[in-house]
């Protein structure tokens, strides 16, 4: 995919636009699985007393809200993203959550992170890598940010699933979404934008290596309903 096509003002302005639909779509791109996933992501977190995440690309907020529900009580959130639209939404759920005392969320790029060296405990990012134009620096920094022997937590969808999967999902992400997508929110762009950027994402391996690459060791990886979408799980130096 054309990097112009991820620019950083253009991805904000569309998922501020439909940030009243996100949820919607989420679901719609992965016919409701998302949630499982989101949990197996959350799983491959460390656990520690008093530990602190990083939710980066937080959007509504499903991954911290999972994060509260998995882990201690005295674990806490932070969660980022350069969209006010989805933080409005985000702060939305976390207030009817009733855990704004355990959520903290903040307006900032993955690529440019307004955190000290070696903070949290882990960083997790979901369904958001794909959209980020410098892809090596949005992971360097959530690595940088995370202390020695943490872990970084990427949960994506792929272009690669199994041999006979491969031609169904290919049909329902770049025929059947942006169609239906369109329906609903009467905007075709974002819907064929987030079709065309998960179909262009790296295959596992090659991500894996995008990952070593930006300083991270031991990447390893898991594929999900037949390689649908894949949890990275890379340890900072």
């Amino acid at each position: 995919m054309d990097r112009s096509a991820k620019d950083p003002v253009k991805i904000q302005t569309m998922f501020t636009t439909i940030a009243h639909r996100y949820d919607l779509l989420n679901r719609l791109l992965s016919l409701g699985i998302d949630k499982s996933w989101r949990k197996f992501a959350v799983k491959q977190l460390p656990r520690a007393e008093h530990a602190r995440y990083l939710d980066v690309a937080t959007g509504t907020c499903d991954v911290a809200l999972e994060i509260i529900r998995q882990c201690p009580p005295d674990a806490k959130v932070t969660g980022v993203d350069f969209s006010e639209g989805m933080l409005k939404l985000g702060t939305e759920k976390v207030i009817s959550a009733g855990q704004q005392d355990r959520i903290e969320l903040r307006f900032a790029d993955v690529t440019a992170l307004p955190f000290d060296d070696h903070v949290f405990n882990a960083s997790i990012i979901a369904f958001g890598i794909r959209n980020v134009q410098d892809t090596i620096k949005g992971i360097s920094e959530m690595g940088r940010v995370v202390r020695s022997g943490g872990k970084v937590v990427i949960l994506e969808f792929t272009s690669s699933q199994s041999r006979f999967f491969q031609p169904v999902f290919h049909f329902y992400i770049s025929k059947v979404l942006p169609f239906i997508g369109e329906i609903i929110s009467g905007k075709k762009g974002a819907y064929k934008y987030l079709p065309d950027s998960m179909l262009n994402f790296p295959p596992p391996e090659k991500f894996s290596r995008m990952m070593q690459e930006a300083g991270l060791k031991d990447v390893r990886y898991h594929k999900l309903t037949f390689g649908a979408a894949v949890v990275y799980v890379g340890t900072a130096p």
